[in-house]
Parts: structure tokens; sequence; C-alpha cells
């Protein structure tokens, strides 16, 4: 497990935290974060588990649920937002506790020796990397309204502290917060990227002006593309690339061939016009997970086709599924 292509300040990793800054960061980590075990309902946080001495668990008692690394590092410094700057740690100090691999000061007490790691265990969490800025961590779930009887004194030294009188968050606010250091670094990148364009610009060799021209437009579709918002599925290639009108056919053999009239992958001038899809209202504020399957979505002149593919799910062309549409956005 490695957090890469994140931020660039490796003396950070030699700084060791003070007493104060450990507390904060293993009271966030283990009170607003809990293991998604089947058995416990409802689901406990880390050290709600431990004060309570539940039985301990195993990968295959976890649920589906899963944490990004990024919207960790939101939790974090959403929590703390009002602390003393002095206080928090940044990204990079943050992200080897994750690993495990922060340095640790010198004190015997347990509550100084955690890290992430011994809340969630690398054995039974597994940590799964779909790019190299978006790895997540399996079988958690966020607790945004915490039980702290079980440890008053703690509670009330992380208010103290912490400057949060209530120790309930908002889910949506706290996976989505972004902090001063993500800030910066989007800011740095885009100032490394214009000065990257206009070197790149000015070097290229224009003649009678059409090369340069023809460079500038490619770049701003470019930009165009990275500034459109991710997809929620995984981009499908159809192996029917065209069926003429009328063509559908089913068959109810389970294993039989079947057609569905598909529509055509758009150009590139299609796809950077103005009738790009994108996402508003609660569903642009909607938590994606990592892609899974394949989904083609085909029209025709009186009805809209759609076909789903999960890994593990037999095809079983006998079942159907209609949906109705009707004015007023019922179904």
């Amino acid at each position: 497990m490695n957090f890469q292509g994140r931020y660039d300040d490796p003396m950070t990793l030699t700084r060791i935290p003070s007493s104060d800054q450990l507390f904060l960061l293993n009271f966030i980590m283990s009170t607003y974060l809990g293991p998604d075990v089947y058995s416990d309902n409802p689901r406990r946080s880390a050290s709600q588990r431990l004060a309570e001495g539940l039985p301990p668990y195993t990968s295959k008692n976890l649920g589906a649920s899963f944490i990004s690394i990024s919207q960790l590092e939101s939790l974090y410094y959403y929590v703390l937002r009002r602390a003393h700057p002095a206080l928090v740690l940044e990204p990079n100090m943050l992200h080897s506790y994750l690993e495990g691999n922060l340095p640790l000061p010198s004190l015997e007490l347990l509550e100084y020796c955690r890290q992430f790691t011994s809340f969630f265990p690398l054995n039974i969490h597994e940590h799964k990397r779909y790019s190299i800025n978006n790895e997540v961590i399996k079988g958690i779930v966020l607790i945004d309204d915490p039980v702290t009887s079980h440890m008053k004194e703690d509670a009330e030294r992380f208010k103290s502290i912490s400057g949060v009188a209530n120790l309930k968050i908002d889910k949506i606010r706290s996976l989505s917060y972004e902090h001063g250091y993500q800030k910066r670094k989007k800011d740095h990148e885009q100032n490394s990227m214009k000065n990257s364009e206009e070197t790149i610009s000015g070097s290229v060799s224009n003649g009678n002006g059409y090369t340069s021209a023809k460079f500038q437009e490619n770049n701003r579709k470019m930009q165009h593309l990275n500034s459109m918002p991710i997809s929620l599925s995984p981009p499908v290639t159809s192996m029917i690339t065209h069926v003429s009108e009328g063509a559908f056919k089913r068959t109810c053999k389970r294993d039989g061939p079947a057609l569905m009239p598909l529509i055509i992958v758009p150009s590139m001038d299609q796809y950077f016009s103005d009738s790009s899809i994108i996402l508003n209202g609660t569903a642009k504020k909607g938590i994606a997970g990592p892609p899974i399957g394949v989904l083609d979505i085909g029209v025709s002149k009186v009805a809209y086709f759609f076909r789903v593919a999960l890994p593990g799910v037999r095809k079983d062309y006998c079942m159907i599924l209609s949906l109705s549409l009707s004015f007023g956005a019922k179904t």
C-alpha cells in the first residue's frame, strides 16, 4: 500500500506527532468509523466494539461497504476544521498513519501506540487500488452520530481541543470536504499545467499558423474533457455496431443469442456538444463507488432498451423486466 500522486513534501514524513495530535487522530478514526459487521445492528464504531468486548471478526463477516482514502482525508480535516492548525497533521503524515507507518513518540501508553491498522487490520480490511489516486478500504462504514457513553472523559477532551461542540456530523459534507491542502494542490497543478501549455504552445512551429491553431483547439477539448464529471459506470464498447430498424428479436433459449438495437458511439464533435449529460441536484451529491459490470443503453422510435451484465450473474433471456414512464416523471 503506497499513496502516490498526492502531496510532495517528504520532510513531513520524518516528524513525530505530539500526544494531542495522536489523540485527535485516533479518536476520529475509531469513533466515526466502524467495521461493517453483519451481526452488529446497528453498526458500532471501532472504539465502541472494543469497549463492549464484542467478539473478533474476519473478512467473511463484513458487508460490501467501503471508504476511499480521499474520503478518510476529507473526514479528518472536516472534523478538525475549527481546531488550532498546530493540532492538525499534514496529508503525508496522515497517509503514513493510514498505512500504519507513522513515527510515534516514545510513550508507553497504549493510546499513543495505536494507528489506523490497529483498529482496521490489513488482513481483514483489504485495500483495493483502482487508479493512482483512487484507493478504497473494504468493510468500513461511517458513524455519523457516534455513541460516547463508554468514553465520556475522552469525548470531553476531544471537544475541548478540537473546538467541536456536537460530535454528530453531516455524512455528505464530511466525506466530500475540500480542505486547504486540496485547494493549494489544485492551484499548483493548474499553474503548472498553464506554464507547460504556454511553453509547448510557444515552441510549436506554426509556419502559416495552422499547426498552432490545431494544437490550441485540441488543448481546449482536453481541458473540457478533464472538467467533465466522472461517469458512474465504466465505458461500454458494444459488439453490435449496427442493427437495422425492426431487427430486434428475442429468444427464450437460456443460452441462445439475442439482438438489441444500440445507439452508435458518438464522434468527437458530438461528444463535446452541449448535449453532454451532466449530473445535478441530489444525483450530483451522491458518492460513487468503484464501477462494477457493464451497461448498454439502446433507443428506438417507441422504446428504450437497457442491458446490464453483472459479474457472477447468468444470462436469462426468458426473464422480462418492464418499466413504464409517463408524464410528470411517474414510473
